[in-house]
């Protein structure tokens, strides 16, 4: 049986197309003119063509050591450190200070639910080939063939302690401001990261997986409690967590990999917290042991990890960020455009957010200027002017501008306007005065959004990246963070999980406008690393998948730097 079947153009009004506007009779011949139809045999034709991803070159060494080793360096560290392990067993006899009592009484208000499944490192298995298989081509993918980054740029990924590792109650680690988040006392059990991505014990599985499908730099933090259980200068040192990291610096260059260091990335030791006054003497007592120890083969180190938005989460007064700057600090950012850019409140409403977010780190640290006066003019913000000597001592102090720029954002006057605002402790939007969304003024969404916070808008990428280098003027830019974790993530099949498309289609529009900045606007950016490489704890979400499997998002992150990178 044949079927015929017959066009049907739905017609408006007037009699013209719903879909094209009325064109002539004259333009209709002209344009049919121009097709040539013809018929042929048909064939099937493969359309796909099976790729695997290169892994890196083993193991990685240096030429030149990029600081002393231990037997040197040990000359920085105190001569009368007590070097020790601790267990949550109470001594029976009163033991001092810093002893089995006190260590166990620093988690007498916290304990978790689960424990992790493994008490050693598990030993990586091989990745099988099947597993590197590259998939279908990103036919919607723009490419900028022509823009080349340099041979040494810094491309990898990242991660957190906290966020991954796991074993909060093992070997000696100390406990930090974050367990508290999903610790049985917050009623909270499902966000428990006592398990996390069991990182503590799968790092050399991991590592091995990046290595295999080629991912050159590995940007991982250090968790401070688990160093120096106490936090205080002066208190005992955890041997097992010394050991620990040695061995994942180790691990890094056995399979070609180098190694990034984060020296805190939010979990400070749960006493610090409370009072931050100590907070540089503490600091450099953990970062003294573990730099003397691991310097020699790591060649790049971030101070704290977004300190600058830790106000009101870790830090409780504004003036606690003084103290952060002795010791440098990487920035977060969701950068304010003006809502509409040629109105003037929403300039300055965009301008004062930045101030805050931003203003405060960057002016002593970059510019050897003062806090912002839009900072300091606004009652009540306990935050004191930095003396001239507080300015001169961390000027120029930082070698770049480590840059977490997930997002944009607009940025609008609150309705009381700014000034009324600034002046009422209760509004809010105080501190910062400024109404954001990620609605345009005509209403449309910038773009499509994530699970927590960014989004897939590249328009704004240049603009993020534009203002830091103008206003700021850093020697660098290092991306230290940039990533979309999608909505419902967990609920696809296993098939469409690895397919990814929106978490690639971020990572690939978000360096092209990394590559325009860089090439067009002038921007010195040095590295991007991509968050996270496993799905992590979002400080107190699960919403992600946790699985150890290689998504379409690494494959074409990986791709395009191959495709980029100078020879």
């Amino acid at each position: 049986m044949i079927l015929l079947s017959r066009l049907i153009v739905l017609g408006l009004a007037g009699g013209h197309s719903a879909w094209a506007s009325p064109v002539t009779h004259e333009s209709q011949a002209t344009t049919t003119a121009e097709v040539s139809h013809s018929y042929s045999s048909f064939s099937y034709t493969q359309v796909t063509s099976t790729r695997y991803a290169t892994g890196l070159s083993a193991p990685l060494s240096f030429a030149t050591p990029f600081a002393p080793a231990l037997r040197q360096a040990s000359t920085l560290l105190p001569s009368n450190v007590t070097y020790t392990t601790y267990s949550l067993q109470s001594s029976p006899t009163p033991d001092g200070q810093y002893g089995q009592s006190a260590y166990a009484a620093l988690w007498a208000n916290l304990s978790c639910t689960d424990a992790p499944p493994f008490t050693t490192t598990i030993t990586p298995s091989a990745v099988p080939s099947s597993e590197l298989v590259y998939p279908p081509n990103l036919y919607n993918l723009v490419d900028n063939a022509t823009l080349k980054l340099p041979p040494d740029f810094i491309w990898g990924v990242a991660a957190s302690a906290w966020q991954i590792e796991g074993g909060l109650q093992l070997d000696g680690r100390g406990p930090s401001v974050l367990d508290t988040i999903g610790a049985i006392q917050s009623n909270d059990n499902a966000s428990d990261a006592n398990i996390a991505d069991m990182g503590y014990f799968m790092y050399k599985e991991d590592i091995a997986r990046l290595a295999a499908i080629g991912v050159p730099h590995l940007s991982f933090s250090i968790s401070w409690p688990r160093i120096v259980p106490f936090g205080a200068a002066g208190s005992p040192i955890n041997t097992p967590g010394l050991q620990h990291y040695d061995d994942v610096i180790n691990t890094c260059l056995e399979y070609g990999i180098t190694p990034i260091v984060t020296l805190n990335h939010g979990d400070f030791p749960i006493n610090q917290a409370s009072d931050t006054s100590t907070l540089p003497e503490n600091f450099l007592y953990f970062a003294k042991q573990v730099m003397a120890r691991y310097a020699d083969r790591v060649p790049y180190w971030v101070t704290f990890n977004e300190a600058n938005i830790g106000v009101g989460e870790v830090f409780t007064s504004w003036n606690d960020l003084t103290n952060v700057l002795t010791a440098h600090a990487a920035f977060a950012n969701n950068l304010a455009v003006p809502l509409n850019p040629s109105n003037a409140s929403h300039v300055d409403a965009a301008l004062r957010y930045q101030d805050f977010i931003l203003g405060i780190m960057g002016n002593p640290l970059f510019l050897g200027q003062q806090y912002p006066t839009s900072a300091l003019d606004t009652p009540n913000l306990n935050l004191t002017a930095l003396t001239e000597t507080q300015i001169f001592d961390v000027h120029g102090t930082i070698d770049f501008w480590a840059f977490d720029p997930y997002v944009a954002q607009f940025a609008s006057p609150p309705p009381v306007g700014i000034s009324a605002c600034a002046a009422n402790q209760s509004n809010p939007t105080w501190p910062y005065c400024a109404s954001t969304s990620m609605i345009q003024a005509d209403g449309w969404l910038m773009g499509d959004m994530s699970n927590v916070y960014s989004s897939i808008a590249p328009q704004y990428v240049r603009q993020q990246l534009g203002y830091v280098w103008n206003t700021f003027r850093p020697r660098a830019i290092l991306i230290c963070e940039f990533g979309f974790n999608p909505f419902a993530d967990s609920l696809g099949a296993g098939d469409a999980q690895r397919l990814d498309l929106e978490r690639t289609l971020y990572y690939q529009d978000f360096l092209q406008e990394v590559l325009k900045a860089i090439h067009e606007d002038g921007v010195n950016v040095i590295g991007a690393l991509a968050w996270s490489y496993l799905d992590n704890n979002e400080f107190g979400s699960y919403a992600n998948h946790y699985r150890r499997r290689y998504k379409r998002s690494l494959f074409e992150y990986v791709g395009f730097f191959h495709d980029h990178i100078q020879n």
